[in-house]
């Protein structure tokens, strides 16, 4: 809900007092019974479910590290991205909700983080097809919904705090892996091995940097730590045929602007 919204939320619950108001009054004049006062004054106050709904687009920058026993070697790399948030929180109330709604693209490389078989990447090679090592290259893109506890100062309002978790829908998960001669792609969206949902536990700080117009300039630090892995229960041909899961570890950089 924007300012528009909340806005419009609040005329409409002032019309209805209004007309519950004028009912009243017309009531009490029409029906000699109700004693008229004489010099009261009457206030009437209008509570919403959500009072103010302050929006910030923002772009994202990411350090992604990749790890798990489903390839030989970790992977990092960085990533880019961009959301918008919401803000339920008044100025000056110690804790409030916010959330927001995400796109992140990641990207990382493993040295001899895979391997490739010739055999199966169309060779004549008929002298050695044993597995060769190679690079990782491995991408991941998500749409993600964050919903946050905010915690801030009641006087000092240029710095918060976010404790929250972050959910996940892959848009796209690839590996590449770069032999010295050979190559294969892996794309795990349908594969038994995609995880359906990447679910992070997340925290961060925010600091409101200064004004662009009338507008606060905002700077993020988040971290996230996996609840879920991207990829599970993959067989590592490279290390023997051990199974295990692949892991993500992000720490990102939102810039922004609250609208």
């Amino acid at each position: 809900m924007n300012h528009r919204g909340a806005a419009a939320l609040k005329h409409v619950f002032l019309g209805l007092a209004l007309f519950v108001l004028c009912a009243s009054v017309a009531s009490a004049q029409s029906n000699p019974s109700v004693i008229k006062p004489t010099a009261q004054k009457s206030t009437t106050q209008v509570h919403t479910l959500v009072d103010t709904v302050m929006v910030m687009p923002y772009v994202t920058g990411s350090l992604n590290l990749m790890s798990g026993k489903a390839f030989p070697a970790n992977a990092t790399g960085p990533g880019f991205g961009a959301g918008m948030s919401f803000d339920l929180t008044k100025e000056g109330q110690p804790a409030g909700l916010l959330f927001d709604f995400a796109f992140q693209d990641m990207y990382a490389v493993g040295q001899n983080g895979s391997c490739v078989n010739p055999a199966l990447s169309g060779s004549t090679d008929t002298v050695n097809f044993l597995l060769q090592s190679a690079n990782a290259y491995h991408y991941f893109m998500y749409l993600l919904f964050e919903p946050f506890l905010k915690l801030q100062g009641k006087t000092d309002r240029r710095g918060y705090f976010l404790i929250g978790a972050s959910i996940g829908i892959p848009l796209l998960m690839e590996t590449y892996s770069q032999g010295e001669s050979f190559s294969e792609q892996t794309l795990w969206n349908n594969s038994p091995y995609a995880h359906r949902l990447r679910v992070d536990i997340r925290a961060g700080v925010g600091v409101k940097l200064g004004k662009i117009g009338k507008h606060d300039l905002v700077l993020e630090a988040r971290g996230g730590y996996p609840l879920t892995p991207v990829i599970t229960n993959y067989v590592n041909q490279c290390s023997g045929g051990d199974v295990g899961n692949w892991n993500i570890i992000t720490f990102q950089a939102n810039l922004g602007v609250r609208l």
